[in-house]
């Protein structure tokens, strides 16, 4: 339990969500009301050797590159793929 704590502590609070929109300050709220469901859940994941789907799918956004902002050109964008943050750092 203790080690996912701090993993969750080292969360970067300001990333953007991904498709679940959960960010890192409402996991750590989870984590902290919750803690051992939250470890239940990352040692079943590891004891099973599975990884769910649905923390391995991004939501993709395209940013438009600096200095491409007038450009009609498609690769103007670059992609940005933002994971759900219960997959991205543990």
């Amino acid at each position: 339990m203790e080690e996912i704590g701090n993993a969750v502590k080292k969360m970067d609070k300001k990333n953007a969500p991904g498709e679940d929109g959960i960010i890192g300050e409402i996991y750590e709220q989870i984590f902290e009301n919750f803690p051992r469901f939250i470890t239940a859940m990352y040692d079943g994941c590891l004891r099973s050797a599975f990884f769910p789907k649905r923390w391995e799918r991004a939501k993709l956004i395209a940013i438009v590159k600096p200095e491409k902002e007038n450009s009609e050109e498609v690769l103007k964008y670059r992609p940005l793929s933002i994971l759900n943050i219960v997959g991205e750092e543990l």
